[in-house]
């Protein structure tokens, strides 16, 4: 062989060697980047309310969870258009001690609804609903009643996505292993063996936003009658199958097959939920079982949608309707937040044992998934946020910070005392000059902060007091956010 072509030989094979070599550097420090990533958000949670002047130092997902006892979390964080990391925390079953991990199947509860709304959006688009067509004409064997909040303004599909309706019902709890399940038809008339109330108007269609589960129940019979098949197959073959989100499921009850994937749902006392978890007949307003890297897809789906990208259920325009606010900034399935390149599409969930939320960037291309199996998830959900969007520099939630008044003893020593309303009663006590909570309804106690001598603001940011005097001296009551008057006692 020539020994121009040895160098020939040799020059192809060193540009190889050092390519694969870069390559793989690349990717070690993109892993050793997500790593730290990982590693910041896990030990990064804030909390809801900051003090001025205090140093706020970043808390533990596992002791957060230990504290508000939550037994099992899995997270998806979503980066530039792709799934950068998911991982699983806890357990799935404490009974059984199954961990939790990336295919853990929880209740997604309402986030349902905007998934199944992006399925009715997709049978918009082939002719066989309308999202201004009274929603009457496409439901075959029951109707939505006619009456005096009807005859000008109609229920349409537009108004039913987007809580518009004027439909009573706001939610669901389910029923417990053992319980008869109802029928959508006995769901919608309110009819035994159902556990919730008629669904029908009663306001205005199109006047006021009103969160209405029953209204997306009405949509689901009208998905089924007018494309022939049960709602969870129309959800499969519509939806997840297209995404490849292969751990989803909107049968009800959960299908064998799933079950070993599936979280046991717990009370914010620590107890599992009856039969580990509740069946949702009402499976488009909270019957969907997910996990978080499915809801993900989803979430990549609507912003490549958004783009034209990608346009597997909904296209480019749909999706621009979809993420157009209506009435309380609603679009058709998602709640919306900010505007322009800084749109935010988002939706949270409660079912009887799980707590959930999403929460994506519209243009941009980054986006968290959190899902919990407890009533106690949406607090340390919360926390998480609100560190993911320090860490990753996203706009999903930062602390309140509020400066803290200086009370002096005199004005601290008249509020400890038990306050009551009806039959729920409250205690505050102060310890080593601070105040705290005790809640009948809560576990555990909590600090309050003064921010003056009336108004206090709970640390984690789910109450503000407002202490109500007789004259200058003695405490009378606290005023619990503005509308419950407790009453003090001793």
């Amino acid at each position: 062989m020539q020994s121009a072509q040895l160098r020939a030989i040799w020059r192809r094979s060193s540009f190889f060697i050092a390519a694969n070599l870069f390559f793989m550097l690349s990717s070690a420090c993109a892993q050793t980047n997500v790593t730290d990533k990982i590693r910041q958000v896990e030990n990064g949670l804030l909390p809801a309310v900051v003090v001025e002047g205090e140093q706020t130092e970043g808390l533990s997902i596992t002791e957060r969870m230990k504290h508000h006892k939550v037994p099992g979390l899995s997270i998806a964080v979503i980066k530039d258009g792709k799934i950068e990391w998911a991982k699983g925390y806890g357990a799935a079953s404490q009974e059984s001690a199954k961990p939790v991990d990336e295919n853990t199947m929880f209740q997604a509860a309402s986030i349902s609804k905007p998934v199944a709304a992006l399925a009715a959006l997709h049978w918009v688009e082939k002719g066989k609903l309308s999202l201004d067509n009274n929603i009457n004409a496409y439901l075959k064997d029951w109707q939505v009643p006619d009456n005096k909040f009807t005859g000008t303004e109609k229920v349409t599909l537009r108004r039913l996505v987007t809580h518009t309706a004027g439909l009573t019902v706001h939610g669901f709890r389910g029923y417990a292993k053992g319980e008869e399940v109802p029928t959508v038809i006995q769901l919608l008339n309110g009819e035994k063996p159902a556990n919730s109330k008629t669904i029908f108007p009663d306001t205005l269609p199109g006047k006021i936003w009103r969160y209405s589960g029953g209204g997306y129940t009405v949509m689901q019979k009208a998905l089924s009658d007018q494309v022939g098949k049960p709602f969870p197959v129309i959800m499969q073959e519509t939806v997840l199958a297209k995404l490849g989100m292969i751990h989803s499921s909107y049968e009800q009850p959960l299908a064998e097959k799933f079950t070993a994937f599936a979280a046991t749902g717990y009370r914010s006392n620590g107890k599992a939920v009856k039969g580990e978890w509740h069946t949702y007949p009402e499976m488009a307003a909270a019957g969907l079982w997910t996990t978080p890297s499915d809801l993900a897809r989803y979430i990549i789906e609507v912003q490549e949608s958004l783009q034209g990208k990608s346009n597997k259920v909904i296209s480019k325009s749909m999706a621009e309707q979809m993420l157009t606010k209506h009435l309380d900034r609603w679009g058709l399935g998602p709640g919306l937040d900010k505007s322009g390149d800084a749109l935010v599409f988002n939706h949270g969930g409660a079912n009887e044992g799980f707590r959930c939320v999403f929460m994506a960037q519209a243009y941009g291309g980054n986006g968290v998934v959190i899902m919990t199996n407890s009533d106690n998830g949406s607090a340390v959900a919360s926390e998480l946020l609100r560190g993911i969007s320090k860490i990753y520099g996203w706009d999903f939630g930062k602390p309140t910070q509020v400066k803290k008044f200086d009370l002096t003893a005199e004005q601290a020593g008249k509020l400890p005392g038990k306050y009551r309303m009806q039959n729920y009663t409250f205690e505050l006590t102060q310890t080593n000059g601070k105040l705290y909570a005790k809640p009948q309804w809560e576990d555990g106690i909590i600090e309050i902060i003064p921010e003056n001598t009336t108004k206090f603001l709970t640390r984690d940011g789910q109450f503000w007091l407002e202490f109500q005097y007789e004259g200058d001296s003695k405490v009378k009551a606290v005023k619990l956010n503005g509308r419950e008057v407790f009453e003090k006692i001793e």
